[in-house]
């Protein structure tokens, strides 16, 4: 039977150790100087090494031909050790170990002399696991320990051990390994097991591993078990559970269109397909750090190990998205993302983060009292005395622009007349609403989210008021291009012209009189022209 990887490919010696450079070397000269400390307490992640460096110490205490303090891995005790049959080294779970009992048994054993080695080697993994009663034990032990017993002590959480047993020992706190030492090291594995695996891959898995390489290790194996030796991209992230890089592009593109309601249904659907919502938004935050830092330093030199198309993707986008909503957006998914695990529903952390993102903006789009001035050319240029500033259109947009309007509807009615306006009532409006919202869907998809959740409230004297339950999905629709686009479809399906007229739920039946500046404009602009 054959061994899993992150077992057959465990470290023999500091050299082979993966990352943890100052830890190795200073191991390896308290070794060769023979000035090693009677106790050690290694501390960190998991799959970091921490057990692994306990081993090797092992070895190379107890090696027989030692080299400038790394062990041989030939003699006779450097293959006990790596087999499991030393009787000099003592390994202990203090998870299924965490009685008094247990450390008196290991405490009675080391009182003994070494029967192979030069020392007696104990290793308590999860330390922080022992009964209070059984660090008191150890306690006395490590205060005078026998000058042929060292013991190494591995905890995860290393908060959970007593102040007095960390003081007696030489503490080394484990690091998180690199993405690239973990790529770097899967490569030399890779070749050694005669696998073809691509680049992209081997980062897909060095994000997944999260620092850990015996993570990374075992979903390397995993992967290769599951594909048969062929190993795709596309593969690696329906296993991974990890959308498609790509999507966060996409992702992005909604947002920077502010289409809130598509946003949400693309959050809803990397749930319903079974993707991990967690590693999605942890790979939007990588995604939208790269993308600030291409702003800051406008340099693509390091390409970050994004395809051409990533990237060429990623250029264009930083052209419409601003630094100060890059921060806000960012700041909004670092919040949200730590709860989706925790969340009896996973999506609502992301969409609450969308809603507030974009509910936000369009408060300070809407709430700022900027309006839209029409210019009239021709003789009614003493109409308008001046231009107002307006926002841009795309909501990323962090300048005002000035935007001039000229109304040359006004000699195309004069040449063509007006559409004439049709007598329909509500009820021959819902007739054909279904109709209506897929025609509108061909011009502008978008919006049909928004019309999905209007009430249709009444249609008189050519006109259709339409009631929103929030204000964004109303300013949305009133946006000029859209409502120009509403009222061309209403006119195709039902034959005739149809204004829009768009309300909050919350104004139906109580809305002021509105002031039409536009409209008085423009009967203005009738009344000079004499018609």
């Amino acid at each position: 039977m054959s061994q899993v990887l992150y077992r057959k490919y465990r470290s023999q010696n500091f050299s082979e150790v993966v990352g943890q450079e100052v830890i190795k070397i200073t191991l390896q000269n308290a070794v060769s100087s023979g000035s090693v400390a009677h106790a050690y307490l290694f501390t960190g992640p998991r799959g970091v090494g921490k057990t692994s460096l306990a081993r090797i110490l092992a070895k190379a205490l107890n090696c027989t031909d030692l080299k400038e303090g790394q062990p041989c891995i030939k003699c006779e005790n450097c293959e006990a050790v790596a087999n499991g049959r030393f009787l000099d080294l003592i390994e202990i779970d203090a998870a299924s170990h965490t009685g008094v009992d247990n450390i008196r048994e290991i405490i009675e054993h080391v009182k003994f002399s070494p029967s192979k080695g030069k020392f007696k080697v104990i290793v308590i993994d999860e330390v922080h696991m022992l009964s209070k009663g059984a660090f008191n034990a150890l306690l006395k032990t490590l205060e005078e320990p026998p000058a042929h017993a060292i013991f190494i002590l591995a905890t995860t959480e290393v908060g959970k051990v007593p102040a007095t047993i960390i003081s007696r020992t030489q503490r080394f706190d484990f690091k998180r390994i690199s993405q690239a030492d973990i790529v770097e090291h899967l490569k030399k594995v890779g070749k050694s097991e005669k696998l073809k695996v691509s680049d992209e891959v081997l980062k897909l898995i060095a994000r997944a591993a999260e620092g850990s390489m015996r993570d990374g290790l075992s979903i390397y194996d995993q992967i290769i078990s599951f594909s048969g030796g062929k190993v795709t991209k596309e593969l690696a992230e329906e296993i991974l559970g990890l959308p498609p890089f790509h999507l966060n592009q996409d992702f992005l593109q909604l947002l920077s269109e502010r289409h809130l309601g598509l946003a949400l249904k693309f959050i809803k659907d990397l749930s319903i397909n079974g993707r991990d919502l967690s590693g999605f938004g942890n790979m939007f935050l990588e995604y939208l750090e790269k993308l600030l830092s291409y702003k800051i330093e406008n340099n693509s030199a390091e390409v970050w190990g994004l395809t051409p198309e990533d990237l060429e993707k990623l250029v264009e986008q930083s052209r419409s998205v601003s630094i100060k909503d890059l921060i806000r957006l960012i700041n909004l998914f670092l919040e949200a993302v730590p709860k989706v695990k925790y969340s009896t529903i996973p999506e609502l952390p992301l969409e609450l983060a969308v809603i507030e993102f974009l509910e936000d903006d369009e408060t300070k789009r809407f709430g700022d009292g900027e309006k839209k001035t029409t210019e009239v050319t021709g003789k009614v240029t003493d109409l308008v005395a001046k231009k107002r500033p307006v926002t841009k259109e795309n909501h990323f947009a962090s300048e005002p622009v000035e935007e001039k309007i000229v109304v040359e509807d006004l000699k195309k009615t004069e040449e063509s007349g007006p559409a004439k306006p049709i007598t329909a009532n509500l009820s021959k409006i819902m007739e054909k609403w279904n109709h209506f919202i897929s025609e509108v869907s061909k011009h502008n998809h978008s919006l049909v989210s928004s019309l999905q959740l209007c009430n249709q409230e009444s249609c008189k004297d050519g006109t259709l008021t339409l009631s929103f339950p929030y204000r964004f999905h109303k300013d949305a629709v009133e946006q000029r291009k859209n409502k120009d686009t509403v009222e061309k479809v209403l006119e195709q399906v039902y034959g005739g012209r149809i204004k829009l007229r768009c309300l909050v739920t919350a104004e139906v039946g109580s809305e002021p009189e509105e002031k039409k500046v536009d409209g008085g404009l423009i009967d203005e602009a009738l009344k000079v022209f004499g018609a």
